[in-house]
């Protein structure tokens, strides 16, 4: 709850003007992250991290953002709020875990986060690099960041 926290707030900090809408709709969507965390309604992970989404989407575009520095850590958030959100589902079926167990799943989850912080750093320097070859450079940040991502799910399937 306090990464989806940190990513409505810094929703509303880019666009002040909006932040009524901004605040109902991720209200909407905390609701529904509640609800999958107290009830166990998995099917409405996708939707409250949804809402979440558009709100920091909408954000971007209203505040007149046309890149956000900012972006990387917001996707790191993301991902690890659905990351322990769906742990979290997980943890209500009464299977015996070893700690050790749970301590290497908080690894990969950490790994993964960090990855996807790596990537969305890469994709942003790649976007506000103004090297000549404008294409060819877009390119190449994006084929750097899917393998970047690429390799950090491998490594999680693989532990």
């Amino acid at each position: 709850m306090a990464a989806y926290g940190g990513v409505l707030a810094w929703s509303c900090l880019l666009a002040p003007k909006f932040t009524p809408v901004t605040l109902f709709l991720g209200g909407v969507g905390a609701l529904l992250l509640v609800l999958v965390i107290v009830r166990g309604l998995d099917d409405l992970l996708g939707s409250s991290l949804l809402l979440l989404g558009a709100c920091y989407v909408v954000a971007l575009f209203i505040g007149r953002h046309p890149l956000d520095e900012a972006a990387p850590l917001v996707g790191g958030a993301l991902l690890l709020c659905s990351e322990l959100a769906t742990w979290s589902l997980e943890e209500r079926h009464a299977v015996a875990a070893s700690r050790a167990l749970r301590l290497a799943r908080a690894r990969a989850v950490g790994l993964l986060v960090f990855a996807g912080l790596g990537a969305g750093a890469l994709v942003l320097v790649a976007a506000n690099t103004s090297v000549g070859g404008g294409l060819v450079w877009a390119v190449l940040g994006a084929g750097a960041a899917v393998l970047a991502v690429a390799i950090a799910a491998r490594l999680a399937v693989s532990r």
